[in-house]
């Protein structure tokens, strides 16, 4: 009776350190697995009122978000901010999965170039 408490006990415990282990890795590896560049123009950008650092960067298929993440290493989201400007094209590093009906935004770690560059190219 003991043995079988004692193996469902380990069981769940094993099971739940599995989780965490998936979970963490997923943010530890997340930067190098996703990490893709996109081209976007941006239609409206938002501050996220009650965090600061946090912002909304609006185009016409989806919505990024511009924030400083530790699991990223991106720690530049205010000087992003300002570069943006609406109705201007960008090419963006950005991180993240995005999935319609989820609330999870891809993030934008950087600007690589933008309309206004000389050497600028659309793909």
């Amino acid at each position: 009776m003991i043995t079988s408490h004692l193996f469902k006990f380990t069981m769940f415990f094993g099971f739940i350190i599995v989780l965490l282990t998936i979970i963490f890795g997923y943010l530890f590896f997340e930067p190098y697995l996703t990490e893709k560049e996109e081209v976007i123009t941006v239609v409206n950008k938002e501050e996220w009122v009650g965090e600061p650092g946090k912002y909304f960067i609006f185009t016409e298929n989806e919505v990024f978000l511009n924030a400083n993440d530790y699991y990223q290493n991106k720690e530049n989201a205010d000087e992003l901010y300002k570069q943006f400007k609406e109705g201007y094209t960008y090419r963006v590093k950005v991180v993240g999965i995005y999935i319609p009906f989820i609330p999870r935004f891809r993030n934008i770690i950087n600007i690589v170039s933008s309309s206004t560059t000389e050497n600028w190219v659309p793909r």
